[in-house]
């Protein structure tokens, strides 16, 4: 399956529900039989920023592959063993960050690698200019990568290509490499793995088809601790 061009009227819709997935997938830790089920679902052949035939979609659905037959093989139920396994990953990656491989931008940008610092509230201030802001930022602030790929995303639905390309530029490709070689390199877990491969690959082949544009300075809102209003949300 090759990916669908981004000159097509659809593509930009396209390519958002392939962020949103991603996006879906980082956000919390999901059943092993879901995960299951999404590959019994055509994923992640379904994506159309990545072709069916990259490594890094291949390494996916062996991943993905794995977890269905372990479902098949113990009647409807994983080992406790895969399933544990696929927890301690997603905790040593997304909650105590035992893989030092954090989620959020400003870990990988500041100077210090500190969390809710000047790359975080740059990115609270993009969001703002699009009346965008995020449901609980001491919960999940708003640099974390479900939040980037989101708002990458709503970008694209709104036809907004340029400010999803600058965006992009700006933020999430300024640090998304690092975080996913660490992740590729430290995880345990096959699936882990390879999402974190997956995503890259599809912000690149995002990046790829929007067109050029140049890195915003960094603007930093002037209250960390109040996020500021606006008339969209990510979820």
């Amino acid at each position: 399956m090759n990916a669908v061009p981004a000159s097509r009227p659809a593509w930009p819709a396209l390519a958002a529900e392939d962020l949103r997935t991603l996006a879906w997938l980082h956000a919390k830790e999901h059943a092993p039989e879901l995960l299951a089920e999404l590959y019994a679902n055509g994923f992640p052949d379904t994506l159309v920023l990545v072709d069916a035939d990259a490594p890094e979609s291949r390494a996916m659905a062996v991943a993905l592959r794995a977890l269905a037959s372990s479902r098949c093989d113990s009647e409807g139920e994983l080992p406790y063993t895969d399933a544990d396994q696929l927890a301690a990953d997603y905790a040593a990656i997304y909650l105590t960050h035992t893989l030092r491989a954090s989620p959020h931008e400003s870990v990988w940008r500041d100077d210090d690698h500190l969390m809710l610092q000047a790359p975080t509230f740059s990115v609270r201030e993009f969001y703002r200019r699009h009346g965008v802001q995020v449901p609980d930022w001491r919960q999940r602030a708003d640099d974390h990568l479900t939040h980037e790929l989101e708002f990458v995303a709503l970008l694209l639905e709104r036809e907004q290509a340029r400010e999803a390309a600058r965006f992009l530029k700006t933020h999430l490709m300024s640090w998304l490499p690092q975080f996913a070689g660490r992740v590729v390199q430290r995880a345990d877990t096959p699936f882990y793995a390879a999402l974190a491969a997956l995503t890259l690959s599809a912000c690149e082949a995002c990046q790829q088809a929007l067109p050029d544009v140049a890195v915003l300075p960094p603007v930093v809102a002037q209250s960390a601790a109040v996020p500021p209003g606006g008339c969209g949300a990510l979820s």
